[in-house]
């Protein structure tokens, strides 16, 4: 699989999941567009650079690694995202930001492990 191929996937499956999730837990139309221009921002960069760093050390330890330094700051910087964008409190932000963060790294990595 291509690497562009790979990041539009795994955009798309994050959008597939995580938007309708958020929706579900913010309970407001008017959130729909900052989830999707939330992940538009973070998923791809945060794809990218683990496939760099896999490309240059061929080491699944610093994946991993990387993957989860990562990911913590995915959940943290969109949930600051969420609170500026949505209104929420900053508590209630980082709650949803995990829990769509959680469900789209595992159905995702499922998913691709699949496909």
């Amino acid at each position: 699989m291509s690497p562009v191929f790979t990041l539009i996937l795994a955009l798309l499956l994050t959008l597939v999941i995580e938007v309708p999730i958020g929706y579900l837990m913010i309970r407001s139309k008017s959130a729909v567009t900052p989830l999707i221009l939330i992940n538009i921002l973070t998923n791809p960069a945060l794809n990218a650079l683990l496939m760099i760093l896999f490309a240059l050390t061929e080491s699944y330890i610093a994946y991993w690694i990387a993957m989860i330094i990562g990911e913590i700051a995915v959940f943290v910087g969109e949930g600051f995202l969420l609170r500026a964008l949505c209104n929420l409190s900053l508590k209630r932000a980082l709650v949803i930001s995990t829990v769509l963060n959680v469900c789209s790294l595992f159905l995702g990595s499922a998913t691709m492990t699949i496909i």
